[in-house]
C-alpha cells in the first residue's frame, strides 16, 4: 500500500511538472507574440524629438496662372467623375490609400502618357483639396491639382507610381482603392515632422474618409504608402532625428485611424548607387521590428541609373515597376495580414519582420 503511494505521489509529481512546463511554455508564447514586438521597435531607442522648427511653406499658385504641358492637360481632361465606383457604391467596400512623399512618390521624372491605363473600377481618385465633393477617375499625373500652401509641387507632377499600384493592389484584392495625393518634393523628414504638414495630410485623409461614409461606402482598410527619404541624406539628418521625425508624423494618422504605414523603400542617384543606403537601412529595421509598419517594396536598390531622368529622379518605366511592385505586396499584407517576405537586395539575406499580427 505505502508502495503505491509512493508511486502515486512520484506521477502526481511528474504531470505537474508537465503542466507547469505547459504553462511556462504559453506564457512565453504569450510574450513573444503580444509584448516582445512592442518593445523591439527601434523607434523605442530614440532620444531625440522631432525638429518641429522647418515648415517649409510656400504660396499657393492658383492652376490658371500656370501654363500647363498640353499632353498633361490632355490627360488631366480625362479625368471625369467615375461612375464605376459611384453608381455602385451601395455594394462597394473600398480601400482608401493616402500616397505620400517627396518628388519620387509626386512623379516628378514621370511621363504620364507612358502610365498605364487604368484598369475598369479598380479605383478613383478623392481630390481632398481640389475638389472635395466627388470622385475622379484615377489619371496621371495623379494628384496633380492637389496643391496647398503647405503642400505645394508648383505643378511639376509628370507621372507617377500610383495607376500601377491601384492596378496591382485591385487585381490581387478584387477591392478598389480611393486614392488620395499627399506628396510635395524636396523635403527631408523634418518637414513631415511639422505640426503643419501633419495636419495637412490628416485632413486630406479626414475629407476623404468623410466623405465616402457620408455617402455610403463601407471602407475595409486605411493605409498610407510612404515613399520618403533622399533629403534625409543630402541634408544629412541624424539617424535618430529621422526615425524621431517619422514617428511624429505617423503617430498623427495612427490616432486618426489609419491601420499601417506602408514604407517605400528609396533608390539610388544616378552618380551613387549606394549613397541612401544608411536610410534604406533605417526604414527596412523599422519595419521589421515595429508591427504599425510595413516594407512593401525594395524594387529601387535593383533599378540602375538607365531606370533614372535625372540625378535623382526615376522615369516612367521605373515608376511603372515600382507601383506594381509595391501594389502586391501591399495586396498580399491585405489578404494575409502578413508582412512580404523577399531577399534584401542590399544585404541578400531574406527579410523576415519579428511580427506577424494574425488576422
Amino acid at each position: 500500500m505505502r508502495k503505491r503511494t509512493k508511486r502515486n505521489f512520484f506521477w502526481k509529481i511528474i504531470l505537474l511538472l508537465l503542466m507547469t512546463a505547459a504553462l511556462a511554455a504559453a506564457v512565453f508564447a504569450v510574450f513573444k507574440r503580444y509584448i516582445v514586438p512592442r518593445t523591439a521597435s527601434i523607434l523605442n531607442h530614440v532620444t531625440d524629438h522631432a525638429n518641429v522648427s522647418d515648415e517649409r511653406s510656400e504660396p499657393l499658385k492658383d492652376a490658371s496662372e500656370i501654363e500647363i504641358d498640353e499632353e498633361i492637360q490632355e490627360q488631366l481632361d480625362k479625368a471625369e467623375e467615375d461612375k464605376e465606383i459611384t453608381e455602385h457604391k451601395d455594394t462597394v467596400s473600398v480601400d482608401l490609400i493616402v500616397f505620400a512623399g517627396q518628388s519620387n512618390m509626386a512623379g516628378w521624372g514621370g511621363d504620364a502618357s507612358k502610365a498605364p491605363k487604368l484598369t475598369e473600377g479598380a479605383g478613383a481618385e478623392f481630390r481632398a483639396v481640389s475638389d472635395p465633393t466627388k470622385l475622379y477617375t484615377i489619371t496621371e499625373p495623379f494628384g496633380f491639382y492637389e496643391n496647398t500652401e503647405t503642400m505645394n509641387d508648383m505643378f511639376m507632377k509628370r507621372g507617377s507610381l500610383v495607376t500601377a499600384f491601384v492596378n496591382a493592389y485591385y487585381k490581387e484584392t478584387g477591392v478598389p482603392v480611393v486614392a488620395v495625393s499627399a506628396s510635395k518634393g524636396g523635403t527631408p523628414s523634418t518637414y513631415w515632422a511639422t505640426d503643419v504638414v501633419g495636419d495637412d495630410v490628416v485632413t486630406r485623409y479626414m475629407n476623404a474618409k468623410t466623405w465616402l461614409v457620408e455617402n455610403g461606402y463601407t471602407i475595409r482598410n486605411q493605409f498610407v504608402v510612404f515613399l520618403q527619404g533622399e533629403n534625409d541624406v543630402i541634408e544629412n539628418v541624424s539617424d535618430s532625428q529621422y526615425l524621431a521625425d517619422i514617428n511624429t508624423f505617423s503617430s498623427k494618422l495612427f490616432y486618426k485611424g489609419i491601420d499601417k504605414f506602408m514604407m517605400i523603400r528609396v533608390g539610388r542617384t544616378i552618380s551613387d548607387a549606394s549613397i541612401y543606403d544608411r536610410i534604406s537601412k533605417l526604414q527596412t529595421e523599422l519595419c521589421r521590428t515595429d508591427p504599425r509598419f510595413v516594407l512593401v517594396s525594395v524594387l529601387l536598390s535593383k533599378l540602375d541609373e538607365s531606370y533614372m531622368v535625372d540625378e535623382y529622379h526615376y522615369d516612367q518605366d521605373a515608376l511603372n515597376l515600382l507601383g506594381e511592385d509595391a501594389g502586391v505586396n501591399a495586396a498580399y499584407f491585405a489578404k494575409t495580414r502578413h508582412d512580404p517576405e523577399f531577399i534584401d537586395p542590399l544585404t541578400g539575406e531574406m527579410y523576415e519582420p519579428i511580427y506577424y499580427e494574425g488576422q
